[in-house]
């Protein structure tokens, strides 16, 4: 088991209002987000909670992508952890989330990487 994972919080995302509430359009823009990196996406589920706030959630092959918004703040979060046996898929995780939060335009990020397993 090898992996990576990466998260993103974004503050003050300039982005049109429509990106941070409408879970339809935030899931349908990742899912073309991942396959243009190279990754094939098994399921999603978009939502929109009773505050307002989208969430879209990818599941890929041993992999995911989370996306919740707070629109009243104006914040996203963003989680891209991608599992790999064989091949290295750091470059596609990387891409994704660089592709991610430019959707947003954040005025300010911070952003974590994690290295998942043994690295055999």
């Amino acid at each position: 088991m090898r992996g990576l994972h990466l998260t993103a919080d974004l503050y003050q995302c300039r982005c049109d209002e429509q990106w941070l509430t409408d879970a339809q359009q935030l899931g349908a823009w990742s899912c073309q987000a991942a396959e243009a990196v190279g990754l094939a996406v098994e399921r999603a589920m978009f939502h929109v909670d009773e505050g307002g706030g989208a969430s879209a959630a990818l599941l890929l092959s041993g992999s995911h992508v989370c996306l919740h918004t707070w629109p009243q703040q104006r914040g996203v979060t963003v989680d891209v952890c991608l599992a790999h046996a064989q091949e290295d898929f750091s470059a596609k995780a990387r891409g994704l989330m660089f592709a991610l939060v430019q959707r947003f335009q954040p005025e300010w990020t911070e952003q974590r990487s994690l290295d998942r397993g043994d690295g055999e």
